[in-house]
């Protein structure tokens, strides 16, 4: 977690707005450096001796922040007793709503996970999705004994279209009874404390970013291939959303002039030919998946079927992917028209192909257009959005924290409560 502060230059200066700069300088060091002892912090920190004293002192008794983790090497005198980070002064929660699976992890304030639980989503209803959620987010704490009063901020990423700014829901097409739900006001009031909604295809871009193969890459978009088609787009560092939060829904994306009236539905063109739920909808596809992919079925096994026989050398099978990677080659060339990134994530069920999907994919969009980026496979794998939910639910986190150290006194220690802390 990294705490944005303007620094100032030394000194022990007593005004409240310099005690309010200091917390914040102290804490980010330990964060960073620690386990670190005082008089360390005092020669990083550029304070004095003993306004570093007081405010560990504070930080260490009053808070809970910062906490005593042991004796340090002497340097001649006494051995120094060494600080740390308090990484389980609160929890963070993300939460991955799949249309066919539910994932949630449970981590300190440092993105260390805790627990995980995974389900199968029960897309019933939009209630009984909502309460699976909060269930899962109990269990997680039940299972590691953890205090959940302790709940410091929550991502939830969403299958569909999402008004980050309000955290609705506007719709999710995979889900059932998902039109316009107040997920964020609803999830704040069960769970007692900050929520983030987005749209999953964002949380997974985030998640590449902060520990995938997106790291230190400014532009770059996360195209998810799962039941629907979604993509994150990252444009100098940040999510870009759109006007009407629609950035990256490329399933309505047409490749075909000739079509422009026909009706595809909330799917889309693209979604409508590469979705993991039509694919097995092709005639010539359902030969191979009989009786895996029947009305109700598993549409996504039928996919991992497709890619296993393509695998195994089944000459149908790789042609079902070479036409896959036609379609999808010529929506990437189009996003790297207009955007120009230096790469291009895929994730999802599609993305377990692997190079059987990537080396088609790198001929068509090279073909079509002269600037190809990096086209790679997802480094985090299903866990993309989960871990850019538990980034969005740290975001969240880092504004809580520094806002409540600029308090002129520090107000209760309970954390849980929404506006607490």
């Amino acid at each position: 977690m990294t705490i944005h502060v303007d620094f100032v230059a030394g000194g022990s200066g007593g005004t409240l707005n310099t005690r309010r700069v200091n917390r914040h300088r102290l804490l980010e060091v330990v964060r960073r450096a620690g386990p670190i002892s005082r008089a360390d912090l005092a020669k990083v920190t550029r304070l004095s001796p003993p306004t570093v004293s007081a405010l560990v002192e504070d930080l260490v008794q009053e808070v809970g922040l910062l906490h005593e983790v042991g004796i340090g090497t002497s340097k001649g005198g006494r051995p120094p007793i060494m600080l740390q980070f308090n990484a389980e002064f609160g929890y963070l929660v993300g939460v991955d709503v799949g249309s066919r699976t539910l994932r949630v992890a449970l981590t300190d304030l440092q993105g260390k996970v805790l627990a995980r639980h995974q389900e199968p989503t029960d897309s019933s209803s939009g209630s009984a999705t909502l309460d699976q959620i909060y269930t899962a987010v109990d269990e997680v704490f039940r299972r590691t004994k953890r205090d959940r009063s302790k709940l410091y901020a929550v991502g939830i990423g969403a299958p569909g279209m999402t008004d980050v700014r309000t955290g609705r829901v506007i719709n999710a097409v995979n889900l059932p009874g998902w039109v316009d739900i107040p997920l964020r006001e609803l999830a704040e009031a069960r769970l007692q404390a900050p929520v983030r909604v987005d749209n999953d295809a964002n949380m997974a871009a985030l998640g590449e970013r902060w520990f995938g193969c997106a790291r230190e890459v400014e532009d770059f978009v996360f195209i998810a291939l799962g039941a629907g088609v979604g993509a994150g787009v990252v444009v100098g560092g940040r999510v870009h959303r759109g006007h009407h939060w629609y950035a990256g829904e490329i399933s309505h994306m047409n490749l075909d002039y000739r079509e422009w009236e026909a009706d595809f539905g909330e799917r889309g063109y693209l979604e409508s030919h590469v979705g993991a739920a039509a694919i097995p909808e092709w005639q010539h596809v359902k030969r191979l998946v009989e009786g895996v992919a029947a009305p109700g079925g598993d549409r996504a096994g039928a996919v991992a079927l497709i890619i296993d026989a393509a695998r195994g050398g089944d000459a149908r099978a790789a042609a079902v992917i070479e036409e896959l990677a036609v379609y999808l080659g010529t929506a990437v060339a189009n996003i790297v028209a207009v955007l120009d990134p230096a790469l291009i994530v895929f994730g999802g069920g599609l993305s377990h192909a692997g190079d059987l999907l990537l080396h088609p994919l790198r001929r068509v969009v090279s073909r079509i257009v002269p600037n190809l980026p990096r086209l790679e496979i997802s480094s985090l794998g299903d866990d993309a959005q989960l871990m850019g939910a538990v980034n969005s639910a740290m975001e969240v986190a880092e504004g809580r924290l520094a806002t409540w150290l600029d308090a002129a006194a520090f107000p209760t220690r309970a954390v849980g409560r929404v506006g607490a802390r």
